[in-house]
């Protein structure tokens, strides 16, 4: 399970990442748009924290995308 939760946060992270940097936008930028903290921002990208559904929700309206398109993973 460990392992899975890894890829899943990693896998969160780097699609957070690639779509603020397609908007041209800034960590805190993205945390404003959110309205979470930048601190917030900074972990999902990393892939560390545990971020709530509600945080996952903010970023996705925020990149303009359904919640869904963040979880996918990559196969």
């Amino acid at each position: 399970m460990a392992k899975t939760q890894k890829r899943v946060r990693a896998a969160l992270g780097q699609k957070v990442r690639d779509l603020r940097r397609s908007l041209k936008l800034t960590q805190a930028d993205l945390a404003s748009e959110a309205g979470i903290r930048r601190a917030s921002v900074i972990d999902v990208e990393r892939g560390q924290g545990n971020p709530t559904l509600d945080t996952i929700v903010r970023i996705a309206a925020a990149l303009k995308v359904e919640p869904s398109e963040l979880l996918v993973l990559d196969r």
